[in-house]
Protein backbone atom coordinates (compact mmCIF):
# COMPACT_ATOMS: atom_id res chain seq x y z
CA UNK A 1 0.00 0.00 0.00
CA UNK A 2 1.42 3.61 -1.03
CA UNK A 3 0.85 5.59 2.19
CA UNK A 4 0.86 9.37 1.80
CA UNK A 5 0.78 11.05 5.45
CA UNK A 6 -0.33 14.76 4.32
CA UNK A 7 -3.47 14.13 5.28
CA UNK A 8 -5.31 15.88 8.14
CA UNK A 9 -6.34 13.85 11.03
CA UNK A 10 -8.81 11.51 10.46
CA UNK A 11 -8.93 12.47 6.85
CA UNK A 12 -8.40 9.36 5.74
CA UNK A 13 -9.08 8.77 1.59
CA UNK A 14 -8.32 5.85 0.04
CA UNK A 15 -8.11 5.13 -3.87
CA UNK A 16 -7.85 2.29 -5.56
CA UNK A 17 -5.90 2.51 -8.89
CA UNK A 18 -6.51 -0.05 -12.14
CA UNK A 19 -7.05 -2.74 -9.31
CA UNK A 20 -6.87 -6.31 -9.98
CA UNK A 21 -7.15 -9.16 -7.82
CA UNK A 22 -8.15 -12.82 -7.28
CA UNK A 23 -8.63 -15.13 -4.60
CA UNK A 24 -9.22 -19.16 -3.40
CA UNK A 25 -11.86 -19.68 -1.33
CA UNK A 26 -12.66 -23.37 -1.00
CA UNK A 27 -10.51 -24.04 -3.68
CA UNK A 28 -11.98 -22.28 -7.01
CA UNK A 29 -10.05 -18.90 -7.78
CA UNK A 30 -12.12 -15.94 -7.71
CA UNK A 31 -11.72 -12.36 -8.92
CA UNK A 32 -11.87 -9.55 -6.46
CA UNK A 33 -11.30 -7.25 -8.57
CA UNK A 34 -10.72 -6.22 -12.42
CA UNK A 35 -8.73 -2.91 -13.23
CA UNK A 36 -11.20 -1.12 -10.66
CA UNK A 37 -10.38 2.59 -10.22
CA UNK A 38 -12.53 3.90 -6.78
CA UNK A 39 -12.32 6.79 -4.41
CA UNK A 40 -13.26 6.11 -0.83
CA UNK A 41 -13.83 9.26 0.94
CA UNK A 42 -13.86 9.59 4.92
CA UNK A 43 -16.08 8.31 7.03
CA UNK A 44 -17.54 5.39 9.00
CA UNK A 45 -18.66 2.30 6.79
CA UNK A 46 -20.10 -0.99 7.51
CA UNK A 47 -18.72 -3.51 4.95
CA UNK A 48 -21.38 -5.92 3.31
CA UNK A 49 -21.91 -8.03 0.33
CA UNK A 50 -23.54 -10.43 -1.52
CA UNK A 51 -20.55 -12.19 -1.32
CA UNK A 52 -19.60 -12.20 2.38
CA UNK A 53 -17.54 -14.98 2.38
CA UNK A 54 -15.15 -12.58 0.18
CA UNK A 55 -15.24 -9.83 2.54
CA UNK A 56 -12.64 -10.93 5.21
CA UNK A 57 -10.42 -10.66 1.15
CA UNK A 58 -11.88 -7.49 0.86
CA UNK A 59 -10.41 -6.18 4.03
CA UNK A 60 -6.62 -7.56 3.71
CA UNK A 61 -6.82 -4.87 0.21
CA UNK A 62 -7.95 -2.60 1.87
CA UNK A 63 -6.18 -2.57 5.30
CA UNK A 64 -2.36 -3.54 2.91
CA UNK A 65 -2.28 -6.64 4.63
CA UNK A 66 -1.28 -8.24 1.17
CA UNK A 67 -0.61 -6.57 -2.26
CA UNK A 68 -2.84 -6.48 -5.23
CA UNK A 69 -1.85 -8.69 -8.01
CA UNK A 70 -2.18 -5.68 -9.98
CA UNK A 71 -2.94 -1.88 -9.59
CA UNK A 72 -2.28 -0.08 -6.46
CA UNK A 73 -4.15 1.45 -3.25
CA UNK A 74 -3.43 4.74 -2.03
CA UNK A 75 -4.08 6.29 1.13
CA UNK A 76 -3.73 9.47 2.96
CA UNK A 77 -3.29 8.44 6.99
CA UNK A 78 -2.85 5.18 9.14
CA UNK A 79 -4.45 2.30 8.31
CA UNK A 80 -5.25 -0.21 11.64
CA UNK A 81 -4.64 -4.09 11.06
CA UNK A 82 -7.91 -5.82 10.74
CA UNK A 83 -8.98 -5.38 14.38
CA UNK A 84 -11.00 -8.85 16.16
CA UNK A 85 -8.62 -11.26 14.33
CA UNK A 86 -7.00 -14.20 16.03
CA UNK A 87 -3.22 -14.63 14.41
CA UNK A 88 -0.35 -12.73 16.93
CA UNK A 89 -2.14 -14.99 19.98
CA UNK A 90 -0.27 -17.92 19.27
CA UNK A 91 1.97 -20.38 19.66
CA UNK A 92 5.07 -19.84 22.20
CA UNK A 93 5.79 -15.61 22.36
CA UNK A 94 4.23 -14.29 25.77
CA UNK A 95 1.46 -11.35 25.93
CA UNK A 96 4.31 -9.08 26.76
CA UNK A 97 6.34 -10.47 23.82
CA UNK A 98 3.70 -9.29 21.33
CA UNK A 99 2.79 -5.46 23.32
CA UNK A 100 6.66 -5.50 22.64
CA UNK A 101 6.30 -6.25 18.97
CA UNK A 102 3.59 -3.51 18.63
CA UNK A 103 4.98 -1.05 20.74
CA UNK A 104 8.40 -1.05 18.38
CA UNK A 105 6.52 -1.51 15.14
CA UNK A 106 4.31 2.18 16.11
CA UNK A 107 6.75 3.85 18.29
CA UNK A 108 4.65 3.51 21.24
CA UNK A 109 6.77 3.92 25.26
CA UNK A 110 6.46 0.00 26.14
CA UNK A 111 5.83 0.45 29.74
CA UNK A 112 2.59 2.56 29.08
CA UNK A 113 1.56 -0.09 26.45
CA UNK A 114 1.83 -2.72 29.00
CA UNK A 115 0.09 -0.81 31.42
CA UNK A 116 -3.00 0.12 29.05
CA UNK A 117 -3.57 -3.60 28.11
CA UNK A 118 -3.24 -4.64 31.69
CA UNK A 119 -5.85 -2.10 32.64
CA UNK A 120 -7.88 -3.15 30.13
CA UNK A 121 -7.88 -7.14 30.23
CA UNK A 122 -9.10 -8.89 32.97
CA UNK A 123 -6.43 -11.57 33.23
CA UNK A 124 -4.09 -9.04 33.20
CA UNK A 125 -1.67 -12.35 35.13
CA UNK A 126 -1.61 -14.31 31.72
CA UNK A 127 0.54 -11.48 30.39
CA UNK A 128 4.08 -13.27 30.92
CA UNK A 129 2.41 -16.48 29.90
CA UNK A 130 3.03 -18.43 26.30
CA UNK A 131 -0.53 -17.83 23.99
CA UNK A 132 -0.92 -21.83 24.09
CA UNK A 133 -1.67 -21.41 27.23
CA UNK A 134 -4.71 -19.43 27.28
CA UNK A 135 -8.13 -19.72 27.15
CA UNK A 136 -10.02 -18.60 23.86
CA UNK A 137 -11.85 -15.81 25.47
CA UNK A 138 -8.56 -14.28 26.93
CA UNK A 139 -6.91 -14.15 23.79
CA UNK A 140 -10.25 -12.92 21.65
CA UNK A 141 -9.87 -9.76 24.63
CA UNK A 142 -6.14 -9.13 24.65
CA UNK A 143 -6.53 -8.64 20.69
CA UNK A 144 -9.17 -6.36 21.12
CA UNK A 145 -6.95 -4.19 23.61
CA UNK A 146 -4.29 -4.38 21.21
CA UNK A 147 -5.94 -2.35 18.76
CA UNK A 148 -6.51 0.49 21.04
CA UNK A 149 -2.61 1.04 21.60
CA UNK A 150 -2.01 2.49 18.21
CA UNK A 151 -3.63 6.00 17.31
CA UNK A 152 -4.86 5.41 13.74
CA UNK A 153 -6.78 7.25 11.17
CA UNK A 154 -8.90 4.19 10.07
CA UNK A 155 -9.73 1.50 12.32
CA UNK A 156 -10.86 -1.77 10.51
CA UNK A 157 -12.54 -4.22 12.26
CA UNK A 158 -13.24 -7.74 11.26
CA UNK A 159 -15.76 -8.84 13.65
CA UNK A 160 -17.81 -8.37 16.25
CA UNK A 161 -16.87 -5.50 19.02
CA UNK A 162 -17.15 -6.47 22.17
CA UNK A 163 -20.72 -6.70 23.33
CA UNK A 164 -20.86 -8.73 26.44
CA UNK A 165 -21.54 -7.33 29.60
CA UNK A 166 -18.40 -6.92 31.49
CA UNK A 167 -15.98 -4.38 32.51
CA UNK A 168 -13.68 -5.73 29.39
CA UNK A 169 -16.01 -4.47 27.22
CA UNK A 170 -17.07 -0.96 28.74
CA UNK A 171 -13.83 0.01 29.06
CA UNK A 172 -12.76 -1.05 25.74
CA UNK A 173 -16.20 1.03 23.95
CA UNK A 174 -15.34 3.93 26.03
CA UNK A 175 -11.33 3.89 25.04
CA UNK A 176 -12.73 2.60 21.32
CA UNK A 177 -15.40 5.74 21.12
CA UNK A 178 -12.52 8.49 21.97
CA UNK A 179 -10.28 6.83 19.67
CA UNK A 180 -12.83 7.20 16.89
CA UNK A 181 -13.47 10.70 17.75
CA UNK A 182 -12.66 12.61 13.58
CA UNK A 183 -11.46 9.23 12.36
CA UNK A 184 -12.72 6.80 9.68
CA UNK A 185 -14.03 2.91 10.35
CA UNK A 186 -14.83 0.42 8.00
CA UNK A 187 -16.25 -2.68 9.80
CA UNK A 188 -17.39 -6.12 9.22
CA UNK A 189 -19.38 -7.89 12.27
CA UNK A 190 -22.38 -9.91 11.94
CA UNK A 191 -23.99 -8.22 14.44
CA UNK A 192 -26.65 -5.58 12.25
CA UNK A 193 -27.37 -3.31 16.05
CA UNK A 194 -23.13 -2.60 15.72
CA UNK A 195 -23.07 -1.53 12.14
CA UNK A 196 -26.13 0.22 12.94
CA UNK A 197 -24.15 2.41 16.21
CA UNK A 198 -21.05 2.30 14.92
CA UNK A 199 -21.55 3.42 11.24
CA UNK A 200 -23.08 5.89 8.87
CA UNK A 201 -23.05 4.76 5.38
CA UNK A 202 -22.75 0.99 4.02
CA UNK A 203 -19.75 0.33 1.47
CA UNK A 204 -21.10 -2.56 -0.24
CA UNK A 205 -18.73 -4.83 -2.16
CA UNK A 206 -20.92 -6.55 -5.02
CA UNK A 207 -19.84 -7.50 -8.63
CA UNK A 208 -15.90 -6.44 -7.92
CA UNK A 209 -16.44 -2.94 -7.53
CA UNK A 210 -17.34 -1.41 -4.56
CA UNK A 211 -20.64 1.48 -3.99
CA UNK A 212 -20.97 3.88 -0.90
CA UNK A 213 -25.13 4.14 0.21
CA UNK A 214 -26.14 6.36 2.92
CA UNK A 215 -29.11 4.13 3.46
CA UNK A 216 -27.64 2.09 5.89
CA UNK A 217 -30.25 0.25 7.86
CA UNK A 218 -32.07 -0.51 4.38
CA UNK A 219 -28.79 -1.91 3.06
CA UNK A 220 -28.57 -4.26 5.96
CA UNK A 221 -32.18 -5.25 5.13
CA UNK A 222 -30.55 -6.24 1.70
CA UNK A 223 -27.34 -7.49 2.53
CA UNK A 224 -27.79 -9.93 5.30
CA UNK A 225 -24.73 -9.81 7.61
CA UNK A 226 -22.92 -13.89 7.88
CA UNK A 227 -21.08 -14.32 11.03
CA UNK A 228 -17.32 -14.67 10.81
CA UNK A 229 -16.96 -18.36 11.19
CA UNK A 230 -18.94 -18.82 8.01
CA UNK A 231 -16.23 -16.32 6.31
CA UNK A 232 -13.40 -18.78 7.74
CA UNK A 233 -12.96 -20.71 4.68
CA UNK A 234 -11.48 -17.83 2.62
CA UNK A 235 -7.40 -17.63 2.23
CA UNK A 236 -5.60 -15.48 0.27
CA UNK A 237 -4.26 -16.91 -2.94
CA UNK A 238 -0.71 -17.51 -1.06
CA UNK A 239 -2.64 -19.99 1.33
CA UNK A 240 -2.01 -18.05 4.14
CA UNK A 241 -3.57 -19.26 7.21
CA UNK A 242 -5.17 -16.73 9.85
CA UNK A 243 -2.19 -16.50 11.97
CA UNK A 244 -0.44 -15.44 9.14
CA UNK A 245 -3.20 -12.47 8.30
CA UNK A 246 -3.06 -10.44 11.51
CA UNK A 247 -0.28 -7.94 11.15
CA UNK A 248 0.27 -4.59 11.13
Amino acid sequence: MDRAFAGSPGLIMIDLLSLSDDVTVHGRSIHLFDNLDFHLEPGRYALLSTTPELRRSVLDVLAGLRPPRRGHVRCTGSVSWPIGRNGIASGKATGQDAIELISAIHGLEYPRACELVSLLVPRPDYLDEPFNTWPQYVKQEFNFALGLLPQFDLYVIDGAIPFEESRFTRMWQSLFEDRLVGKSLILSTPRQKQMLDYCTKALIYDGMDFTVDDDLESCIERYPAHSVREEMGTSASAGSSDDAEFFF
